[in-house]
């Protein structure tokens, strides 16, 4: 399984996990970007969970200001899990 979630995140899959991996950017050893790539940052039982890992992320790292503007960042996020999901 690769389901890839908006820019910065995929879910992927082996034997025992569905992982959910970051994008970064690899450097030369001058500090230069000169790929793209993956690095798992959570192991979950199955999608659901890998799902409910990546909001939980998304929200600690929301830069929110009000209750309302979390409401709407949460949201935000769920539409693209589930647009990614369902594709």
């Amino acid at each position: 399984m690769e389901i890839q979630i908006g820019q910065n995140y995929k879910i992927t899959s082996d034997a025992l996990n569905v992982i959910l991996n970051k994008r970064y950017e690899k450097k030369d050893s001058e500090g230069n970007v000169v790929d793209h790539a993956y690095k798992p940052i959570g192991f979950y039982p199955n999608l659901t969970s890998a799902c409910i890992g990546l909001l939980t992320k998304q929200v600690n790292q929301s830069e929110a200001e009000s209750l309302e503007g979390l409401k709407d960042y949460i949201a935000a996020v769920e539409r693209n899990i589930v647009k990614a999901v369902g594709e």
